[in-house]
């Protein structure tokens, strides 16, 4: 298998890269990946334009300003975390690439290019070039009965 740095400069190279995104708000960058825990979100914060490990900062993207206020920031990243919980993560259908579209719908009433996520895009119209094993959402135990539910900002 190809580094995923490879992949996305040959894909980067013909117009569609495979990227990570994350959208940047008050000093932190919100970001969304899968993992194996029921009942966890999957929303993450780091350092602006470092990303999380593995990952190479390639360029910003401004989307806009939001006019909510911080409480109200606060409540819409409260409420999207409960909505992406780490095992709903899927590469082709439920990335960081449509979190951040969504996120940055909800502060700014606009969404990044669509080229952002075109690769993903175009690995649900022909998915048997994908393969499985980065597809497939992360295995959780279901007898976890475990109700932790972490937030990204109280």
């Amino acid at each position: 298998m190809l580094e995923p740095s490879v992949l996305t400069s040959i894909g980067d190279a013909i117009g569609f890269g495979i990227y990570h995104s994350g959208v940047e708000v008050g000093g932190h960058e919100y970001c969304f990946g899968g993992h194996e825990y029921e009942h966890l979100t999957g929303v993450f914060s780091v350092v602006p334009k470092v990303g999380p490990p593995g990952v190479l900062f390639k360029q910003s993207l401004p989307v806009g300003y939001t006019d909510h206020s911080e409480a109200e920031v606060a409540q819409i990243l409260r409420d999207i975390s409960h909505e992406y919980g780490g095992t709903s993560y899927n590469l082709l259908t439920r990335n960081c690439n449509h979190f951040s579209y969504d996120l940055c719908k909800r502060l700014t009433g606009k969404t990044p290019p669509g080229w952002v996520n075109r690769a993903a895009k175009l690995g649900t119209m022909f998915p048997c070039v994908i393969p499985d094993e980065w597809i497939e959402p992360p295995e959780f135990e279901s007898g976890n009965t475990s109700k932790r539910t972490h937030l990204v900002m109280e």
